[in-house]
């Protein structure tokens, strides 16, 4: 599709970013956006790739992969419907991190030059724009405070909640959320050992939290999966 859906319009305005600005500058940002359509695995960007513009994710679901001098790329976080992301665009630097599909996914693509065509028919949206930086930096200081948690059933509880969009920031989702994530890359994410990670997860299964398949974790009572995190260790 061409054009914007009445679906695709309620996701991006009733959650993330665009539900904090005002309605004339989300209908300015629409109207400039172009929808991406990617395939399971394939790859956004790349680190080190040019920064050319925003992203606003329509369905499906992105990974984000990290790479540091010591090793990488490692995915670290998940990007769910609602959410918008690639504001290094806005000092004009390379990516710093890389973005793959992992299922059938479609996006919407804010080109940087229709960015700085909208900021100067009106300089004061760039406070609009800065607040999505914000946003994207609590959501990181979040993730590296939930990393901070000594107790591992707590840390493993963070770290579901904030790859569901529910923690950290405005929210993107309500009820159940499927994750297409294998415990493997759980224990990465939360610094456990695979042993420890399976030993939580049937626990947060025990008490109807979570269910699980191959290579997808479902969080089915995302308060219940919260009232761990202040839960006795």
């Amino acid at each position: 599709m061409k054009t914007l859906t009445g679906e695709d319009r309620r996701i991006l305005t009733t959650a993330g970013w665009l539900s904090l600005c005002e309605p004339a500058f989300v209908e300015a940002v629409l109207g400039k956006t172009r929808i991406q359509v990617l395939e399971p695995g394939e790859h956004l960007y790349r680190p080190g790739d040019p920064s050319n513009g925003i992203f606003g994710l329509l369905s499906g679901a992105f990974a984000v992969s990290f790479v540091v001098p010591e090793f990488g790329p490692t995915v670290s976080h998940i990007m769910l419907p609602g959410a918008w992301f690639g504001e290094t665009a806005f000092a004009r630097k390379p990516r710093n991190t890389g973005v793959h599909a992992m299922r059938a996914t479609r996006a919407v693509f804010l080109a940087m030059r229709d960015i700085d065509a909208l900021v100067q028919e009106e300089p004061s949206r760039w406070v609009d724009f800065a607040r999505l930086a914000v946003l994207n930096g609590e959501l990181a200081m979040g993730a590296a405070y939930d990393l901070m948690l000594r107790d591992p059933l707590h840390r493993c509880a963070a770290t579901l909640l904030r790859l569901a969009g529910l923690r950290h920031g405005q929210p993107l989702a309500h009820g159940q959320v499927e994750l297409d994530i294998s415990q493997a890359d759980l224990a990465h994410m939360t610094n456990l050992s695979r042993n420890s990670v399976g030993a939580i997860l049937r626990i947060l299964r025990e008490h109807q939290c979570v269910d699980m398949d191959y290579r997808q974790l479902m969080i089915t009572d995302p308060a219940r999966l919260e009232s761990f995190l202040h839960a006795d260790s």
